[in-house]
């Protein structure tokens, strides 16, 4: 069997390299090699000195602990690292799906999340975002799996505390598998870390990763969070795919999660600047009808007026600007543009301001 196109991937070659102003990404703009190593407090030296053999395939025991002790009561047995969340989504999706088993998550989501289970036979019970951060939502689903984006991806909603507590209260009672995917947990609104549902122990995985909020997508680094006999199976199955993760990854990846404290707090004010700027502008901008600040990671979720053509809307804007955003068809729901907020501030306030100005653009 195939997916389908990758609708998102394949804007994303064609224009994020050219743009001006990236609104289409949703991780940081990158870091150059030397910027990632002054983060992580090493030096050329430093990975000069690392034998280049295969990492260990469940990942080196410091970098296993590092991620573990991002989540309560988990242990390091307890992690695959993969290559991205990309793997580790396809891990997790290929052992607990299987042909007429239902699927329930957040609607509109990153295609990833849904087509792969749909490869795999699963029917999709897509729950619309504007009701599922209310855990009562989710007490008449019934499906076999759920799925968990928070972060939310394309949105940038989350759920609040109390609402967060009652939804996992529910999922414990029903004794249900969930799956979480926290990929931007390190871009809460007000700082520190977000909150995870993760606990391996009550069939609650997870899946994760730091690149996109760190700014180092090209290290390709992820991980997956499940019980130890799962995380067996994953990382048997992975032997078929990549294998091992690069030890040079895998070292820089440990030397950023050990100094993100230095650095974090930095790149969450820069990506609240730019979500602040663009909600005070949002609505002086050609065609646009709503827009609601996200309350974690680094992506929100633009309305346009009824009867706009996001795909028209987004070409438009490319070629009279610069600025690449992602329009809501590659979601597979039309009307909206997503927006990335991870571009540099100077250049996220040009491309607005460029934006801003195209009266005539649509």
């Amino acid at each position: 069997m195939e997916p389908r196109e990758f609708f998102i991937e394949d804007r994303l070659e064609r224009f994020r390299l050219e743009a001006f102003c990236n609104l289409g990404e949703s991780g940081l703009s990158h870091f150059t090699m030397e910027e990632m190593l002054s983060l992580c407090g090493l030096t050329w030296k430093d990975l000069s000195q690392i034998p280049m053999n295969d990492a260990p395939n469940q990942g080196s025991f410091a970098l296993r602990s590092a991620i573990a002790n991002l989540y309560p009561g988990v242990n390091p047995d307890e992690v695959l690292v993969t290559t991205g969340t990309g793997e580790a989504l396809y891990l997790a999706f290929h052992l607990l799906v299987a042909p007429g088993k239902k699927l329930a998550l957040v609607w509109p989501a990153f295609q990833a999340l849904y087509e792969i289970p749909r490869m795999l036979g699963a029917d999709i019970i897509p729950v619309p975002y504007e009701s599922a951060f209310q855990a009562t939502t989710w007490q008449s689903i019934e499906a076999d799996l759920y799925v968990i984006n928070h972060p939310h991806n394309p949105t940038g909603q989350t759920f609040s505390s109390t609402e967060w507590e009652s939804l996992l209260e529910q999922f414990r009672k029903r004794k249900k598998t969930v799956l979480f995917d926290e990929h931007y947990r390190f871009l809460p609104s007000g700082g520190g870390m977000g909150k995870t549902g993760v606990n391996p122990k009550q069939r609650f995985y997870g899946t994760g990763s730091f690149t996109k909020c760190f700014g180092v997508t090209g290290l390709r680094v992820g991980w997956l969070i499940a019980d130890q006999e799962f995380i067996r199976r994953a990382r048997s199955f992975k032997d078929y795919l990549t294998h091992t993760v690069n030890p040079i990854s895998e070292r820089i990846a440990l030397g950023l999660l050990q100094g993100k404290e230095e650095f974090l707090p930095d790149i969450q004010k820069r990506v609240q600047n730019n979500i602040d700027h663009f909600t005070s502008v949002c609505m002086d901008l050609p065609k646009t009808k709503s827009f609601v600040p996200p309350k974690g990671g680094l992506v929100g979720w633009l309305e346009l007026q009824k009867g706009i053509s996001s795909e028209e809307y987004a070409d438009k804007l490319f070629a009279r600007t610069g600025v690449f955003v992602l329009p809501g068809s590659n979601f597979e729901m039309e009307g909206f543009l997503r927006i990335g907020f991870g571009e540099k501030e100077d250049r996220f306030q040009e491309g607005l301001r460029r934006w801003k100005e195209c009266l005539d653009l649509i």
